[in-house]
């Protein structure tokens, strides 16, 4: 009897990318069966490591499994909030992976082999061997596992990922699980105690929860640390001197050398002897300096950069544009969105992607031009390599009638920076005439751009041709105007969203996959809210917590709002999925660190209660000023001594 063939059994993120996987490997001989709404399952005869198999294809929607206390942990007022640093936790399956779950189990109960097609990056390989425990449970431990490395959902990155299947990762689903440990016991701590005892002291707040992330807090710090910033600025006057020349039938301005002095009555008197020089002298051109100007193609584009790209030049949210880009690698138009890598390898056929565009209707013509023109540049190498995907870049030609508006405008901004890396660099010629009026410097520069070179493709930056006249050494002018301006400085503007990604990365709080959340997050709790011109403003129950925060720190030592406590726990995530350090060390260390912020949040709460009752009323004025009977005579469900008055 001939041996029964192989069933493999591949796991894929989402429904979407399981279609794809489909697509691409059955070749058409792909047989669906039904397994549940929402379910993709379907297969196929594949050859998978020099071995003839029959390819059974699936997917989950996201993590099957989450960490969480006890049933007797979860009832707020059941236990202090302090307990939930030392508290049990248990892993067990979401609501929504339930159904999944089943349909997993009964497959790997009749499969020999198991691929994980999960996403590549930290998550991914959570939720990998969040299947993987759920299929060999089934299977009773006897399903041969690898894990597929793709990062683009194209016939060639699929099939070159069957080729080199790998072990699953264990070093990286650690870092994530740990995360979620201590995520999930700081959070519930800080967040129980603070929603327990202010919405109890302000009748304001209502039922909103107060919560409380390592990562949400020094987001919101950022914001409410410029927003701070902006209303204890003091303007200060400043004076400066404008003048205008005569040149060739027109008028060239002139800026003061000094710049600016903040002193009226020397700028006055500066400003004097320039009139009286420029009345007898005119103005004598003194230097002029001719030099050659680039403007440097772009870095091939990571997470964070197409954050930023998004947010300013298309006013899409992180979040949405983070969704849409991952809507368009499921469709197998981009490479995978969450990388940190801003260089290509030399095995990436990078010249291959940009030949797709040759036909294109709107990126065609620029592309014949790099491809057919000798004008192909490699794209520079940034700094940043996470060694797990390449930069964000288009892996298929799409053309505007194949998508709606907002994700034609992602791709398009992805399509046109890829090209733009590609294209050479941008070229001018500057000159800068400096002129003397008496002993009073002056400059003018002016700038001819020779070769547009990657803005040709690329709308979102300009380079303004804005040539001089011509200048002579020592040639007098004819001075037309001369200005005593008067200003005042100006504060910074509230962040925009895509300052606030800036801020967290040279920070290390989050990771590509998660600022944007945070900064949801933050809008979704009422912490802060973008206006009219898309900037971040602080609402003043944000103000408040980090007012109060800092003000207890005082006496703990270490302010929450900042980011070094979470920069040092992201480190240290690093190097466990790296294999640096150990889970459970880490998670002693960061457990013992954020209990004692918790321990002195608790002793120090008045400075915490002051803070939110500069900004909401409490129902417990009268209570306060009563006498004192007994300070601390009895102990709150949140953890706070209650005074008897």
């Amino acid at each position: 009897m001939p041996p029964k063939q192989i069933r493999v059994l591949n796991v894929a993120e989402k429904p979407s990318v399981a279609r794809e996987i489909t697509k691409h490997l059955g070749g058409g001989r792909a047989q669906n069966l039904r397994s549940g709404p929402g379910i993709h399952l379907a297969e196929f005869p594949f050859t998978l490591r020099n071995t003839a198999v029959t390819m059974v294809v699936t997917a989950i929607r996201g993590h099957l499994l989450e960490l969480d206390f006890p049933e007797d942990y979860k009832l707020w007022k059941s236990h202090p909030p302090g307990i939930l640093f030392e508290a049990p936790i248990v892993k067990s399956t979401n609501q929504d992976g339930r159904e999944l779950q089943r349909m997993l189990e009964q497959n790997a109960r009749q499969c020999q082999w198991l691929v994980l097609w999960l996403d590549c990056d930290r998550e991914g390989e959570a939720i990998a061997f969040e299947v993987l425990e759920t299929c060999q449970r089934a299977a009773r431990n006897r399903l041969i596992a690898y894990r597929a490395v793709f990062s683009a959902l194209t016939a060639t990155d699929l099939h070159n990922a069957c080729n080199t299947l790998r072990a699953p990762d264990q070093r990286l689903a650690d870092a994530v699980e740990a995360r979620q440990e201590i995520d999930l016991r700081a959070g519930a701590a800080f967040t129980r105690w603070m929603t327990l005892r202010y919405q109890a002291m302000f009748p304001e707040l209502g039922d909103q929860p107060l919560s409380f992330g390592p990562c949400q807090f020094p987001t919101l710090g950022f914001v409410v640390e410029r927003f701070l910033k902006i209303q204890r600025f003091v303007p200060e006057a400043f004076w400066s001197i404008q003048m205008d020349v005569a040149k060739d039938g027109g008028t060239v301005r002139f800026s003061w050398r000094r710049g600016r002095l903040f002193d009226h009555l020397p700028a006055l008197a500066l400003y004097e002897l320039v009139l009286e020089s420029a009345a007898q002298q005119g103005a004598r051109v003194t230097g002029i300096l001719e030099e050659p100007k680039s403007r440097w193609r772009p870095l091939p584009l990571n997470t964070v950069e197409l954050s930023k790209l998004a947010a300013t030049k298309l006013r899409m949210a992180p979040a949405r544009s983070m969704q849409v880009a991952e809507s368009l690698y499921q469709r197998g138009m981009l490479s995978y969105p969450r990388t940190e890598t801003d260089r290509f390898q030399e095995n990436i056929d990078v010249r291959g992607f940009v030949t797709n565009f040759l036909g294109h209707s709107q990126l065609g013509a620029f592309t014949n031009s790099l491809i057919n023109q000798g004008r192909y540049t490699n794209p520079r190498a940034g700094p940043h390599d996470d060694h797990a995907h390449p930069p964000i870049h288009p892996v298929k030609a799409v053309e505007q009638t194949e998508l709606d508006n907002e994700h034609w405008r992602l791709y398009e901004l992805v399509a046109r920076h890829f090209l733009a890396a590609c294209a050479p660099d941008a070229k001018g010629q500057r000159t800068e005439v400096e002129a003397e009026v008496g002993a009073e410097v002056f400059v003018t520069s002016g700038l001819v751009v020779t070769d547009r070179g990657w803005l040709e493709v690329y709308p979102y930056s300009n380079w303004v041709n804005d040539p001089l006249p011509l200048f002579d050494v020592d040639e007098v002018l004819a001075v037309t105007s001369l200005q005593l301006t008067e200003g005042r400085t100006q504060p910074p503007p509230l962040l925009s969203e895509a300052d606030l990604i800036a801020a967290m990365d040279r920070a290390g709080i989050g990771t590509d996959a998660t600022m944007h959340e945070h900064i949801a997050k933050i809008q979704r709790r009422h912490y802060a809210l973008k206006n009219e011109e898309g900037r971040l403003e602080p609402s003043k129950l944000g103000i408040a917590l980090v007012e109060g925060y800092q003000g207890f720190s005082l006496e703990g030592g270490l302010d929450l709002t900042k980011p070094v406590l979470r920069a040092q726990m992201e480190q240290s995530m690093t190097a466990i999925a790296r294999g640096e350090q150990g889970r459970q060390q880490f998670l002693q260390q960061a457990i013992e660190a954020t209990k004692r912020c918790y321990t002195a949040l608790e002793r120090a709460a008045p400075a915490l209660d002051a803070s939110l009752s500069r900004h909401f009323t409490s129902r417990e004025v009268g209570a306060r000023d009563a006498q004192l009977v007994q300070a601390n005579f009895s102990g709150c469900r949140c953890g706070a001594q209650l005074d008897l008055r």
